[in-house]
């Protein structure tokens, strides 16, 4: 009966540790990635994913391989199998948490919820992260040594794909040309460091319109950013889209995740917003991160994680 007791204790404390790891990794602050900031002329341009936003959180997928990572520094699992246990376990404490809206402490003593949508981007970081251990146990059969790797490529995976955000802003910044009008859904970081880097990097003079995003006000948030980067910027009611989108040169969103259909999962109205900038001929791109890639496959809105 003592040891069965010490080993729900163990669970608990372990339980704990997953969660305390999850909530320190996404308050962190995303802090720039100059390594990686190639601003194309020989010099380093500054980090444009946060250059203005001094809270931006590093993104769902990453803490959750930051997570697993501290996991296999912590298990005294003697096989793979037995590791890959202890992995699951904990991406399934994570999905909980972020199930039951789990609160993250934010910058300046603020605090988040996070959303149904969230599940998503776990998912994907864990299967992603699983799927390579699983890749590395066939690879490296002696277990101390697979071990040993997975640890230190995980580490440098987590590492690059802080990155992303600057790499995606590099590629997709000489889509907002000089004199364009981009209008934008939903909060994403992404899709800030795409325009700020445009803004202020490379100079371009273009204007933003952001729909609100009811029912957080994400958009409005996100507006602020815009306006103080100096960027001419006008916050319209979600339910006028089809107002403005006569005057828009592209549209541009992130997503929270990919979906194996070619689809994604991004704030509630994008889909609306796609069906009327195709009827409008207005093209749309999305920015968002490989790793944001998950193994879902739905039919329609009411697959989704979440969605009743």
């Amino acid at each position: 009966a003592k040891i069965q007791m010490d080993h729900q204790q163990s669970d608990v404390a372990e339980r704990d540790a997953i969660v305390d790891d999850l909530r320190r990794h996404l308050s962190a602050p995303f802090g720039p990635q100059s390594s990686d900031a190639d601003d194309g002329d020989g010099g380093r341009a500054p980090s444009t994913s946060s250059a203005h936003s001094g809270r931006s959180s590093i993104p769902l997928p990453v803490a959750a391989v930051r997570v697993l990572l501290g996991v296999i520094r912590r298990s005294r699992a003697e096989t793979m199998m037995g590791l890959q246990a202890d992995l699951r376990g904990a991406a399934d404490v994570m999905l909980d948490f972020a199930r039951r809206g789990g609160p993250v402490d934010a910058e300046g003593g603020r605090r988040y919820l996070l959303l149904n949508r969230s599940n998503i981007a776990l998912s994907s970081g864990c299967e992603l992260f699983l799927k390579y251990v699983t890749r590395a146990s066939l690879e490296t059969p002696e277990f101390t040594e697979c071990r040993s790797q997975v640890l230190e490529r995980g580490t440098r995976f987590a590492e690059l794909s802080t990155a992303a955000r600057d790499r995606i802003a590099r590629v997709g910044s000489p889509f907002v040309r000089d004199g364009a009008v981009v209008l934008t859904h939903g909060r994403s970081r992404v899709v800030e460091a795409v325009l700020l880097r445009a803004a202020l990097v490379e100079r371009r003079r273009f204007r933003v319109v952001v729909l609100e995003g009811r029912p957080d006000a994400g958009g409005a948030k996100c507006a602020k950013t815009y306006a103080e980067a100096g960027i001419p910027t006008t916050v319209v009611l979600d339910s006028a889209m089809g107002y403005v989108m006569e005057g828009v040169d592209l549209v541009l969103v992130g997503a929270e995740g990919v979906v194996e259909n070619g689809g994604t999962v991004n704030k509630v109205g994008t889909f609306a917003l796609g069906m009327v900038a195709k009827e409008l001929g207005v093209p749309v791109y999305v920015a968002a991160e490989s790793y944001k890639f998950t193994r879902l496959y739905p039919l329609n809105n009411r697959d989704l994680p979440g969605s009743g």
